[in-house]
């Protein structure tokens, strides 16, 4: 690593992430969560000069806008599976969030990182390896992995921040979820708008929007929320569709239709 970021002092902003967490989420950070968030931002924001992992490179914000909108999730997965023995599978997961700052939370769950960009899975595979991380990654684009055999209905959760509408995401995470397992989706200020674009895919995937969790990350920030959907049934064999056809052609815009459960 080079002088420039060994010299960096990230002090400050670790202090107020240890603050935000105990404040908006109740949860304690250790010494030991802390150097593996100094560690994590020092490894992105070296690496981010040489591939395009974040836009965001002030630490101070890097703390607020990637690891505490992460660690909202992980006051979900604690009130779902209080006892952590569960597998995580983060779509989309890009320079890995919300996944890693999950597993430094709650390293004893099993977290697969999935992202289409081989570049940015070498980069996980680094991150991890430096903060004694066991984390799965994956390479791979989500449709692809929905319909193999080794992750289909695999997972107790699957979680996104990604920026694909609500109705493209279902279609993404739910049939890695086992039967009353729960998709959680990270969106912004108008969930309600995006449940009702939802709806049709949520009756054809076989899910319910469970609950929705709205929250702010620090005084005057956007609002966020949380969209918590719950898997009832099996998702039809034909769900996931080829890759591309749910960003293209999204369910929110097909008719209902009768289908047949795999």
């Amino acid at each position: 690593m080079n002088d420039q970021f060994l010299k960096m002092d990230l002090k400050e902003p670790l202090s107020v992430l240890h603050d935000k967490v105990r404040d908006v989420l109740s949860l304690e950070l250790s010494a030991e969560h802390l150097e593996k968030f100094e560690q994590y931002t020092l490894l992105l924001l070296q690496r981010n000069e040489q591939m395009n992992l974040t836009a965001i490179t002030d630490p101070a914000e890097i703390v607020i806008k990637h690891y505490l909108d992460s660690l909202v999730f992980v006051k979900w997965i604690m009130h779902y599976y209080p006892n952590g023995q569960i597998v995580i599978a983060d779509l989309g997961t890009g320079a890995g969030f919300p996944g890693i700052p999950i597993k430094i939370l709650l390293p004893q769950i099993k977290v697969v990182l999935v992202d289409a960009l081989a570049k940015r899975i070498h980069f996980l595979q680094e991150v991890c390896d430096s903060l004694g991380l066991k984390v799965e990654t994956c390479h791979a684009r989500a449709e692809d992995i929905g319909r193999s055999k080794a992750y289909r209905q695999r997972f107790d959760i699957t979680v996104a921040r990604a920026v694909a509408e609500l109705p493209v995401l279902l279609e993404y995470a739910t049939p890695l979820l086992k039967v009353g397992g729960r998709f959680i989706a990270a969106k912004g200020i108008d969930p309600e708008n995006e449940i009702t674009l939802a709806k049709n895919a949520l009756r054809i995937l076989n899910c319910e929007v469970e609950h929705v969790e709205k929250y702010s990350l620090a005084e005057g920030a956007d609002n966020r929320s949380l969209i918590i959907v719950k898997k009832i049934l099996n998702t039809p064999a034909q769900y996931p569709r080829q890759a591309g056809k749910p960003k293209k052609t999204p369910l929110s815009n097909h008719p209902a239709e009768m289908i047949k459960n795999d």
